[in-house]
């Protein structure tokens, strides 16, 4: 593409329920290429660390919770990303009816694409097991056991989302156990499904997506990777019938409706005695969907939350 456009909402200060509609109607209805949200200034980061410095160490955790104070005490900022001019307006005009706040629309250069990118990804480092680091950084030297590289594209996640994020840790605390066939369900960059090879190299991956964008996504990740001669498929509805009866292991990081419009399948999919981790959930969601799941006969073995949002890991129990 020659030129992307960008719909900056200034001082929005959305509940957590308002914020996951507008960015899922940014993707699905709008085609929107990527979504940045950020509150504070390099400059007020400056203002805030004063003349204290660091010298290369760790900065103290007093002064990492004065700027996350900061960050929460005030209106963020949130920049939606697109290839086309009609989108970005078509999302422009929606947010103007259905909340308040100041909108911008400008129009930047292909060229600028990356640099844009690029100043907002970082490595993530989910525990000592596991690192995401940004398809560029190729040099990284992780400080995990294991790692992957992943490139922000179309498909949900990059492991900054706390669901995601939360996902992994999830995958890292079962890596005892042993899986031989997965499913990434609503797999998007592939990120839990690629991870998982990691851990288990010689298992049988199915990443399933409604979006062929999403897959192709994947597939760029599982190059990235040297994970591409691997043993996975990447399936659409038309052809959901090829999935697998049963996994080892079902990922399901989507919307809280889609967890309960699936949640027989989900089920049906984990084998028993296997794991089911379930993700894309708000706090106040979770008492809901692990009275559904645990009414199909799975018990509940985790439960991590991060801010807002929370995931869970099933065990479908022995019939």
């Amino acid at each position: 593409m020659e030129k992307f456009w960008i719909v900056t909402l200034f001082h929005f200060r959305p509940d957590e329920e308002t914020r996951h509609r507008i960015e899922q109607k940014s993707m699905e209805q709008f085609s929107a290429l990527g979504i940045e949200e950020f509150s504070l200034t390099e400059a007020q980061v400056d203002e805030i660390l004063g003349d204290r410095a660091y010298s290369g160490g760790d900065v103290p955790e007093t002064v990492l919770d004065e700027v996350e104070e900061s960050v929460l005490s005030q209106p963020a900022h949130y920049r939606f990303f697109f290839d086309s001019i009609e989108n970005a307006q078509s999302f422009k005009s929606f947010c103007e009816k259905e909340i308040l706040a100041e909108l911008q629309l400008e129009e930047q250069n292909s060229q600028d694409w990356n640099a844009e990118w690029k100043k907002h990804y970082a490595p993530i480092l989910v525990n000592d097991q596991f690192e995401v680091i940004p398809s560029w950084m190729q040099d990284y030297k992780s400080k995990a056991k294991k790692s992957l590289f992943i490139n922000p594209g179309m498909g949900f996640g990059t492991g900054s989302h706390e669901t995601t994020f939360l996902c992994l840790r999830l995958l890292t605390e079962a890596t005892q156990n042993k899986m031989t066939s997965i499913l990434d369900f609503g797999s998007g960059s592939g990120i839990l499904g690629l991870a998982s090879l990691k851990f288990f190299p010689d298992a049988e991956i199915d990443f399933y997506d409604i979006d062929p964008e999403a897959n192709k996504n994947c597939f760029q990740n599982a190059e990235l990777n040297g994970l591409e001669k691997m043993s996975f498929r990447l399936v659409l509805p038309e052809v959901r019938d090829v999935l697998k009866n049963e996994y080892d292991l079902v990922f399901a990081n989507i919307l809280e409706s889609i967890l309960l419009l699936e949640q027989k399948y989900l089920v049906s999919v984990t084998r028993p005695g296997g794991l089911l981790i379930l993700s894309g959930l708000l706090n106040h969601q979770v008492e809901g969907i692990v009275k559904t799941y645990e009414g199909l006969g799975m018990k509940l073995i985790n439960h991590l939350s991060k801010g807002d949002w929370s995931a869970l890991s099933f065990k479908r129990e022995l019939a």
